[in-house]
């Protein structure tokens, strides 16, 4: 079923969605429409007003999206797929999904930036249905009575061209992630057999975060992107707060603005959690810097409730995580975060900040934040970080 594009047959018409305008949806037509977080155009590309000509501010959240006057039954795309193409014409973003949507919270989500190649030339991108999930807060869809079948949003600047979006029951091509486990496809040559005993030497961490290493029962998730009930999920007893700065929580990952003095953290002023079965053992974290900014460092620590611990932190720096917009996976003791005595009852569980009166311009994002009880077989402490292809 094509949806927009060349020939297409659905009764669906392309808006847009501005976040600072109170949410407001305009029509696209070939007249230009300009709304505070998004504008658009429809072009010619191969037939008449075939193409969306799209921009996305960055002044909060804008979305393109085909709508639907009446509800659709697409059921039978329940194990199909939804494709369509995509021209970059400014950088990727950080974050941007694909959704099936009928109002917020009734939502099915797919992150696809990592699939991005961002070359300026038309890319084709296929998403598994029955990948979509809902992100926290919301609630899936129905396909049986679908408002809004296609509903592409993000919140950073960016500009491309859309155009042939369709439901496919099968196709030939690659999808973005695998069909079967909704994880993005990596090339590890020695993906090893569990991250915790046997990481190998050339693990398969897929093209993005989305790619989660999986957790074990005796692990603890505190901000994970993967599957948490195979672990402890103490999510709900350490949320992400921050003071000082911006912290945007979106797609399963934080990102921390700094103009000044701040940190982003984990957790509350009256959290307590037993976390001594940890002591001894390693931290998992996702880090990703745009820029240190003004700070030679990023210093991490859990705090304790005797704390805060400033004396025990993790220094990373530029020659650990460079500060190149690229996302690496990282394993760090335990120890270097909070003293062992404190570990029985923690405050914040993750504390991420910079060099004190030295903040101005630092920014990083991170996400799968989890407690093993060991430390990796194969840890190397002069090599804490593994770039994530």
């Amino acid at each position: 079923m094509l949806l927009f594009g060349v020939g297409a047959s659905a009764n669906v018409t392309p808006r847009i969605q501005s976040e600072k305008d109170n949410w407001d949806v305009q029509s696209v037509t070939a007249s230009p429409v300009a709304m505070a977080s998004i504008g658009a155009v429809l072009i010619n590309n191969a037939g008449t007003d075939d193409t969306a000509d799209v921009q996305v501010s960055g002044n909060g959240d804008g979305t393109f999206m085909l709508k639907s006057d009446t509800p659709l039954n697409l059921s039978k795309y329940a194990t199909g797929f939804i494709e369509f193409q995509l021209r970059t014409k400014s950088a990727v973003p950080e974050a941007l999904s694909v959704s099936i949507d009928n109002e917020y919270p009734n939502r099915s989500s797919l992150p696809i930036a990592s699939a991005l190649a961002g070359t300026g030339d038309w890319e084709t991108l296929t998403l598994p249905i029955n990948c979509m999930k809902p992100f926290p807060g919301a609630t899936a869809i129905n396909l049986a009575t679908v408002g809004t079948p296609f509903h592409l949003a993000t919140k950073d600047a960016f500009s491309y061209e859309i155009t042939n979006i369709k439901y496919l029951l099968t196709t030939s091509a690659k999808p973005v992630v695998d069909p079967v486990t909704c994880e993005a496809p990596g090339n590890g040559t020695d993906p090893g057999t569990d991250p915790g005993t046997d990481p190998g030497t050339d693990p398969d961490t897929g093209s993005g975060v989305n790619n989660a290493s999986a957790l074990v029962v005796t692990d603890t998730a505190l901000y994970y992107s993967g599957d948490k009930s195979l672990a402890q999920d103490r999510s709900a007893d350490y949320p992400a707060a921050s003071f000082g700065g911006t912290l945007t929580d979106e797609n399963q990952v934080i990102t921390m603005d700094l103009p000044g003095n701040g940190a982003a953290f984990l957790g509350t002023d009256s959290a307590n959690g037993d976390l001594s079965a940890y002591q001894d053992g390693a931290m998992l974290l996702d880090l990703k810097v745009s820029s240190y900014g003004d700070s030679p460092n990023i210093q991490i620590r859990m705090d304790g409730t005797a704390g805060p611990d400033f004396g025990t932190f993790f220094t990373m720096d530029s020659n650990i995580v460079p500060d190149d917009d690229t996302w690496y996976r990282c394993t760090l003791p335990v120890t270097s975060l909070i003293p062992a005595a404190n570990t029985g009852s923690v405050q914040k569980a993750l504390y991420l900040s910079g060099a004190w009166d030295a903040m101005a311009g630092l920014r990083f994002a991170f996400t799968n934040v989890a407690l093993k009880t060991t430390i990796p077989t194969g840890f190397d402490s002069s090599q804490p970080c593994q770039k994530i292809n």
